[in-house]
């Protein structure tokens, strides 16, 4: 039997030195720069993915 604890789950945003920050207390320039640069990359591997196909 495996005994998992079951705990919260929370978005947080990542800076480039690896410190972690709830989405409440990040600056809105900073998340949007954030979002913007997983959006490129997404949109890349998607296009790799058709690319392969």
């Amino acid at each position: 039997m495996v005994s998992r604890k079951v705990g919260k789950l929370e978005i947080v945003f990542i800076d480039k030195e690896g410190q972690w920050y709830p989405l409440d207390e990040v600056d809105q320039a900073d998340l949007a720069e954030g979002l913007e640069k997983v959006s490129k990359e997404v949109a890349k591997r998607l296009q790799l993915l058709k690319d392969q196909r």
